[in-house]
């Protein structure tokens, strides 16, 4: 059969071999150019110009607005808990709502455009949008009295050496200053504009300062306790339009997945060991607080993030999955385990517990136990014996240990300075503890969906950040101490002062972007390929078909032609017969 190649027969080969060219180099290349292309947008550079590049220039002006609502907690029965040592009566007053906003300054590069170095300047602005109706920021509110609970806690901290002619020294002054366990004051003054408070005006006179240059020569004081160093109290009194420390982290040059790692904060790679005991609590690790993650996103994938308001780090896992406007991700959590100072592995963030109290003696639950036998080999410190007939439940080495849940605070939020009084974190309402921790208090309704402590969803491919929520609950042990005549009759307990929920609301434009990049892109491309590999496959068959049409269209007339023939040579032959006859 003889082939006719015709103009349009020309034209379906070139389109079709196009459009299976088109489709199979994407189907091979597409994956290898588009994650180029990310991670490109990706990393944090500079340009030529000094000007920053696009994803750098983001970070270090978010887009967001950052909702930080606090919600306090009013103690209902001061007077029953000063004189009769009751379980304090909480209520739970809010949100109060105010706008964090953020800016990075004074970025710089090193020399192989590897790291980025930055300070991070933060400001505060009251919200009536985002706080409840009722909220009422000049309300008063009673709660324990921080400086004044802190320096009864400071007498009896071995590491200042107070005698007891110290400690009844300072005993007198408080009670001459009129520092009593609960104290009333304005929502405001509490969170941002602080209030005077009698010991700290008294550390910071002039004539203590005086007195301290004479006998204690510079930076020396007089005072033998820790001062918080503020003019007035206020639990972020001082921190609106401040920094935090200056950091250095990974731009992603060298390891898309090492992106935003902090490599040194306040100028330090690790913790002080006066802060926490093991080099993997003091380990610095992740990124700001979880602001990037790695690439391709899955079930198993974890991710660490330092957190220097909480002076830590921690280690996030999957939660669960969740769509947001459209966008699949990743959701990762801080769980239990990160917080569960029982355990070996986070036996470095335990409370030292100095004042050696037994905030929870109902904890842990103990069946009766038997005569030790083997007391040299058991080590009471680890969770698994605390029930063991050899140990004394959370009793251990002198003091006693808190449970689950809870770990102390150990610097100022953000900052490379101790901090001068007792503060344990936690989740909201305890969330992650027993309940004998909940139980000491009045008030405390812990509910997962409300009350999980961290949150953080990631678009799956990019690790890009799409939600972030952090709930964080902070407490203050409070102690029975008979050498302040006003706290002899306290109850060892630890009382929640407030919690604080912190929700960046991104620009839609972010969502918008990431849509399209990260959803639209790769579904579009995936259809185009499908596509035209199955029109390049449709036009073959129909050149196919053409061609099969053409061999059948010249048979036939073969087949006449033929017949023409014969009847012309038999016509031809009878003609040649007759005449013959005719002769």
């Amino acid at each position: 059969m003889k082939i006719r190649i015709g103009k349009l027969d020309v034209f379906i080969v070139i389109a079709a071999a196009i459009c299976l060219v088109f489709g199979i180099v994407m189907w091979a290349a597409f994956s290898s150019i588009y994650s180029n292309l990310v991670i490109q947008n990706l990393r944090l550079t500079i340009n030529t110009d000094s000007s920053l590049g696009y994803s750098a220039f983001q970070y270090t002006n978010p887009q967001v607005d950052n909702v930080m609502k606090f919600y306090f907690f009013n103690i209902t029965n001061p007077d029953e808990v000063k004189y009769y040592s009751a379980a304090p009566s909480l209520v739970e007053i809010g949100p109060f709502a105010v706008k964090e906003s953020e800016q990075k300054k004074y970025i710089d590069f090193n020399g192989d455009k590897s790291q980025m170095f930055y300070q991070n300047y933060k400001r505060y602005i009251l919200s009536k949008d985002y706080s409840c109706d009722e909220c009422d920021w000049d309300r008063n509110i009673v709660f324990p009295n921080p400086p004044g609970l802190g320096a009864v806690g400071s007498m009896i901290d071995p590491q200042f050496q107070i005698t007891r002619t110290g400690r009844t020294i300072i005993a007198t002054a408080l009670m001459i200053l009129g520092e009593y366990p609960f104290v009333s004051h304005k929502v405001r003054e509490v969170l941002f504009d602080g209030y005077e408070d009698a010991l700290l005006s008294a550390a910071h006179s002039g004539i203590v300062t005086i007195l301290s240059g004479i006998y204690k020569g510079d930076g020396g004081s007089i005072v033998p306790i820790p001062i918080p160093q503020m003019p007035k109290f206020g639990y972020f009194q001082g921190y609106n339009n401040s920094r935090d420390e200056e950091y250095w982290i990974e731009t992603g040059k060298t390891n898309i997945n090492q992106i935003g790692e902090v490599k040194k904060w306040a100028g330090i790679t690790e913790l002080p060991a006066s802060w926490w005991t093991t080099p993997e609590a003091r380990s610095i690790r992740g990124s700001d607080t979880g602001s990037f993650t790695q690439m391709h996103l899955d079930e198993s994938s974890t991710a660490d993030m330092f957190f220097s308001f909480m002076c830590r780090s921690f280690t996030k896992t999957f939660y669960r999955k969740e769509t947001i406007q459209s966008i699949p991700t990743m959701g990762y959590h801080i769980g239990y385990d990160e917080w569960d100072t029982t355990s070996d592995k986070n036996v470095g963030f335990r409370y030292r517990n100095v004042e050696k109290r037994n905030y929870f003696p109902q904890w842990p639950k103990c069946a009766p136990k038997g005569q030790c036998q083997q007391s040299g080999s058991i080590d009471c410190s680890k969770k698994i014996n605390f029930c063991h007939a050899c140990c004394d439940g959370s009793h251990y080495n002198g003091t006693y240990l808190l449970p689950p849940g809870m770990f102390p605070l150990v610097c100022y939020p953000g900052r490379l300075q101790p901090t001068p009084f007792a503060v344990v974190y936690s989740p909201p309402h305890f969330l992650f503890s027993p309940d004998e921790v909940r139980s000491t208090v009045v008030g405390m309704a812990p509910d997962a969906e409300k009350h999980e402590p961290m949150i953080y969803n990631h678009e799956t491919y990019s690790g890009t950040t799409l939600r972030v929520i952090n709930r964080l609950q902070v407490n203050m042990p409070v102690i029975k101490s008979h050498d302040v005549p006003s706290s002899q009759n306290m109850p060892n307990v630890m009382i929640p002062l407030f919690w604080q929920e912190a929700t960046p609301v991104f620009h839609q434009f972010i969502f918008n972007q990431v849509w399209l990049g990260f959803v639209l892109v790769p579904r579009l491309m995936q259809v185009l390929q499908f596509v035209a590999i199955g029109l390049g496959l449709l036009l073959l068959a129909i050149l196919f078909f053409l061609q099969l049409r053409k061999g059948d269209s010249v048979k036939p007339e073969r087949k006449s032609s033929l017949e023409t023939t014969s009847h012309w040579l038999s016509s031809t032959s009878s003609n040649q017969s007759g005449g013959l006859r005719r002769m």
